[in-house]
């Protein structure tokens, strides 16, 4: 299932070139980063909003960054996930890992773009402090590969995947969130989502990307789907609510705080057939400011 969608995924490794404080979640840090290499290396107009600029539906870092006016309003062809979480005092010679994944059409194009963003950020401090890191190398996690090495580059080696899901049978699923996860009802914050509320997230974040970057409308019974989810129980659960900040050049302080849910599901039912959407949402994330690392998951089955 979903083969349509298409996907690729690079693993940076960086070293901190000294001593420093970070935040204990870096999705945010990693993603302004990325960000302000991007717009530095491709943007024009550096001084317009992306939103009033005439050149922002060829521009590449709106594209990846801001999405304007494409059929799936804000989302964007990519997904962030660090590897290296909770830690926030930093030594010389520390290291730093992150995944990028790029999805749908951009997953084609997009290897070379964002292999010299990320070699771009050797010039950028790493946040408040301005800690600097050094680029180690560039590999491709799922097969092991390396793509950038000592200024050397092997591009062949990034492996572009289809999105195929199988069914696994099964009536117990363990789901694990272990980055900041926003779900909402009605605007407001879930702060104990059930499997229905999961399955819709991850059913809405599939739909709209297979529209965006894959031109592909699904066909599917969602209420049947939903439906079928709330049969599903909640065997036991742990969520811990927080309020994240993170840095936002549109907010007045300059700091954007919102609120998120980290923690564990057990649940019980006909879960076969919705495995497939939970393995899709695994790659995908789901809820809000994916391309941030929020809504990541990791799935174990009985």
């Amino acid at each position: 299932m979903f083969s349509h969608i298409k996907w690729v995924t690079l693993r940076a490794t960086f070293m901190a070139q000294r001593d420093g404080k970070l935040p204990p979640y870096l999705g945010s840090t990693v993603r302004g980063l990325l960000g302000h290499s991007l717009r530095n290396m491709v943007c024009p107009t550096p001084k317009v909003k992306c939103f009033t600029c005439e050149l922002a539906a060829t521009c590449d870092y709106a594209n990846y960054f801001v999405s304007p006016k494409n059929a799936a309003g804000s989302i964007n062809p990519f997904v962030l996930h660090v590897l290296t979480k909770g830690k926030t005092t930093w030594h010389k010679g520390d290291i730093c890992e992150f995944d990028i994944t790029l999805l749908g059409d951009p997953a084609r194009s997009g290897v070379t773009l964002i292999t010299q963003a990320i070699q771009q950020i050797e010039n950028l401090g790493w946040g408040a402090a301005r800690i600097p890191f050094k680029l180690i190398k560039i590999t491709d996690p799922t097969t092991n590969r390396i793509v950038w090495c000592e200024n050397h580059l092997w591009l062949k080696n990034a492996q572009l995947h289809e999105l195929h899901c199988e069914e696994q049978s099964t009536s117990f699923v363990f789901l694990h969130f272990p980055a900041p996860l926003r779900l909402h009802k009605s605007k407001k914050l879930l702060t104990a989502p059930s499997f229905e509320d999961i399955v819709r997230a991850i059913t809405r974040r599939i739909s709209l990307i297979s529209h965006a970057y894959a031109g592909y409308k699904l066909e599917w019974d969602n209420e049947a789907m939903l439906s079928e989810a709330r049969k599903v129980s909640v065997v036991n659960s742990e969520w811990e609510q927080a309020t994240f900040k993170r840095y936002s050049m549109n907010q007045k302080n300059n700091t954007l705080e919102v609120d998120t849910i980290t923690g564990w599901a057990c649940f019980e039912g006909d879960i076969t057939p919705f495995t497939p959407l939970l393995e899709a949402g695994r790659l995908l994330h789901i809820g809000r400011n994916p391309t941030h690392g929020f809504g990541y998951y990791t799935i174990n089955y009985l």
